[in-house]
């Protein structure tokens, strides 16, 4: 881990950030008061001195003394960019999930892009526990007059990521019912996503000879053993994705981008697929 990387790890919490601001502004106002009744009356040097000492000594040391005592460092910084990455980061990106409806104007009178509408973006539940390096999302999406809903969990572990995308299996076999699929669930699901579950499976392919640290692109690799849990008295058909990522993906802001916009394009790329497995409840009996 290089200089640079050492610094970014430094995590600085937000009321600090704005009692540092608040002392700049006070110092520099001070400071600024002094020189000018100094210069206004003529006859007041000792003004100038001290606001002269209160900017260049004083006001430096405390800000060092400020940020030192409330900034984290070492694990404990490891685990709050974690924390940030994933309640604040990833949901932020995965709200674009849907297309939304396109107005074209001609680029000489393109001045500034417009804000998606609130009822275009997906939303977005987060449940995750202080500490825990990962989180669970419900994503409710938009899509052609109906309502999709898809349960993810992101584990983010530093170098690697886990994605887990639930499928309930009573839905799951209501459809297999529904449609007289012969297979089991597994290859039910199998065979509904081969699309989105091949170009991952190329990706992975063609990224086991790059490092993590030079690789352009993120690669997940798919277990094709799909696990079973019971969360919250539902038994879910879990689909997991793993990849490797860069060591300083947790606090390195265009690889946390990078990594959040990526996942908002593979989990668009399962939804759009098979958007009937997506479907809500009370859509379907609608």
């Amino acid at each position: 881990m290089n200089i640079s990387n050492q610094v970014q790890i430094i995590y600085v919490p937000y009321w600090v950030r704005l009692v540092v601001f608040l002392l700049m502004f006070s110092s520099i106002s001070i400071c600024g008061y002094l020189f000018f009744r100094a210069l206004a009356d003529g006859d007041k040097p000792d003004w100038i001195a001290a606001g002269a000492y209160l900017l260049g000594v004083v006001f430096p040391i405390l800000l060092l003394v400020i940020v030192v005592a409330g900034a984290s460092f070492g694990e404990r910084s490891i685990v709050k960019r974690t924390e940030k990455m994933l309640v604040k980061t990833i949901p932020y990106h995965l709200q674009f999930l849907p297309e939304e409806k396109r107005t074209f104007v001609d680029f000489r009178r393109h001045k500034k892009s417009p804000k998606t509408k609130s009822g275009e973006l997906a939303k977005i539940q987060v449940f995750h526990s202080l500490g825990r390096c990962y989180a669970d999302y419900i994503i409710d999406t938009p899509f052609d007059g109906a309502t999709l809903r898809l349960e993810l969990r992101v584990e983010m572990n530093v170098k690697r990521a886990n994605i887990n995308v639930w499928f309930s299996l009573d839905k799951l076999n209501a459809l297999i019912a529904k449609e007289g699929h012969g297979g089991d669930v597994r290859a039910f699901l199998r065979d509904k996503f081969r699309h989105s579950l091949d170009i991952e499976e190329l990706q992975a392919a063609g990224n086991t000879t790059t490092p993590a640290e030079s690789s352009s692109t993120i690669a997940y690799s798919f277990n094709r053993a799909f696990l079973t849990r019971t969360v919250d008295d539902v038994e879910y058909l879990i689909v997991v994705a793993t990849t490797n990522l860069p060591e300083d993906t947790v606090w390195n802001p265009s690889e946390r981008v990078f990594f959040a916009q990526d996942l908002m394009f593979m989990v668009r790329s399962f939804m759009q697929e098979r958007p009937e497995i997506f479907e809500t409840r009370e859509h379907q009996n609608s």
